[in-house]
């Protein structure tokens, strides 16, 4: 079950897959200094936004703060809730302490059996994807005990999400297009239903949830607590990967080879209202005050996330996602001599990709980045592939 380095970053590509207001991590308005500095859901809020208003994360050059060996590649971010990073691969969820890397606990996958999923953390349980001896998701405790097991009818590789904290249910999704509401407390499922083709990207705001298969279609379900209500289906040319929730129900979708969308929501019904081509996201993007902003191989692409009208961008060896903290944007580097770059969310002054005071800082790391980057607690978590015949590691990163 261990990924090679290759099969991680063709994952990432292929995808064969804000904050809640005074919960996770306050109003969407780029403000610095409230809500919370952790990063619970893999694209760090039920929305999906990989944003997260707090200015966390180093904003001057860092050094390494610790390092910790992970084995096997995994294909998502590292997820941080409160004082504890987790990182999964295919064989092993591990917890580790957020100041030194002193791992709290850890679990081997089953026998004939492999995570899928990213990691999302909640007040209540640990959320992970399993496929083999028991496909489904897998709740464990902060202590890292096994709470409970929902199965599904195939393999999980959306994020599970918690849609409001105040509420005792999660959505997950299988790549045999089912979408399930969990019970959060003890994994009942108290209703599904099934979209055309795997479903591998999940946003949820509210009662409102969004779908991305892999054969491009985007589906926009009404949760009425007993069942999903269909609302709209928008099709894009290229398996989803990206998904975000934006305010009155529009959806920033990206899809493989096909560039990056806005679809309009509420009575609008999913129209287009922007399809930029250029870029080919990876896995998600970051959508900020103004602004969205997508990676792939060919760099990072800033977009107006009214019009969809392109605002700055930066080339580079990009197939991770980013993620936004503050007026920071981070991306992962993932080419052999690549590692973490910190870019200004402005974009500096100039035309394209000639720039002035877009760059803050890089971090070079042995053989690359592999995840994109994570900024929670004043630092930054990324998983560096190492060297020639040296093991992957997770890594901190604080500026002095």
């Amino acid at each position: 079950m261990r990924l090679s380095r290759r099969d991680a970053l063709k994952a990432v590509g292929a995808g064969t897959l804000t904050g809640l207001a005074g919960c996770l991590g306050g109003e969407d308005d780029g403000s610095t200094g409230e809500g919370r500095p952790d990063w619970p859901h893999p694209h760090f809020s039920p929305e999906g936004t990989s944003y997260n208003p707090r200015g966390t994360g180093p904003s001057s050059k860092p050094t390494e703060a610790w390092s910790v060996e992970v084995g096997g590649l995994g294909a998502t971010r590292p997820t941080v809730y409160e004082e504890t990073v987790y990182y999964a691969t295919g064989e092993r969820l591990r917890a580790f302490d957020v100041e030194d890397g002193t791992e709290r606990w850890s679990v081997d996958v089953e026998s004939n059996s492999g995570f899928r999923s990213p990691v999302t953390v909640d007040s209540d349980h640990v959320y992970i994807g399993q496929t083999g001896t028991r496909t489904g998701v897998l709740a464990f405790t902060h202590d890292g005990e096994e709470a409970w097991h929902a199965p599904t009818e195939s393999s999980v590789w959306a994020p599970i999400l918690r849609p409001n904290p105040d509420d005792n249910h999660i959505y997950a999704a299988d790549t045999d297009g089912y979408v399930f509401r969990i019970r959060a407390s003890d994994g009942a499922v108290e209703w599904k239903t099934k979209v055309f083709g795997p479903a591998v990207r999940l946003a949820a705001r509210w009662d409102e949830l969004v779908v991305g298969t892999e054969a491009g279609e985007v589906f926009a379900l009404l949760d009425s607590g007993a069942e999903a209500t269909g609302m709209w289906r928008t099709k894009l040319p290229g398996s989803i990967q990206a998904l975000s929730v934006v305010s009155g129900g529009d959806v920033v979708a990206g899809a493989f080879g096909a560039g990056v969308a806005r679809l309009r929501g509420a009575a609008r019904a999913g129209r287009i209202g922007w399809h930029q081509r250029e870029s080919s996201p990876h896995r998600s993007v970051v959508v900020g005050p103004d602004r969205v902003f997508a990676t792939d191989g060919s760099g990072i692409h800033a977009y107006d996330d009214r019009d969809g009208s392109p605002s700055w961008t930066s080339v580079g060896d990009f197939f991770a996602p980013p993620a936004g903290a503050g007026d920071t944007i981070f991306v992962s580097d993932t080419s052999d001599d690549g590692g973490v770059i910190a870019y200004d969310r402005s974009g500096g002054v100039g035309v394209g990709s000639a720039r002035l005071g877009n760059h803050r800082w890089k971090y070079s790391l042995d053989g690359g980045a592999v995840t994109g980057p994570t900024p929670a607690h004043d630092a930054l978590f990324v998983v560096e592939a190492g060297g020639e015949n040296e093991s992957a590691k997770l890594v901190a990163l604080r500026a002095e």
